[in-house]
């Protein structure tokens, strides 16, 4: 992904959720969080709630929410993402700009 405001390649992540259950909303709030402590400007978050978008989550292999998905790099992080350090090592195994 291009970042307009300086062309800078940015990575994709994708957060698989299921509409607003609490796992769900933990997992966004606490990927928000991280983005801004872990250079957030790395990164394009897309929130992709199953229930209205079932076939990007067959199209990208998710049985389970909440996934935050890295596809470039095929790397997946299941859960709530309340474990920052599997949250940050996550983060910082994917090349950045």
């Amino acid at each position: 992904m291009e970042d307009p405001a300086n062309g800078a390649s940015r990575v994709p992540l994708y957060l698989f959720v299921a509409g607003d259950n609490p796992s769900s909303l933990a997992a966004y709030g606490n990927i928000r969080l991280a983005l801004e402590m872990f250079e957030a400007g790395d990164f394009a978050l897309e929130v992709i709630n199953v229930k209205e978008f079932p076939d990007r989550a067959l199209d990208n292999r998710v049985f389970v929410t909440p996934t935050l998905l890295a596809p470039s790099f095929s790397r997946r992080l299941i859960g709530d993402l309340s474990k920052w350090i599997h949250v940050r090592d996550f983060l910082r195994s994917l090349p950045r700009r």
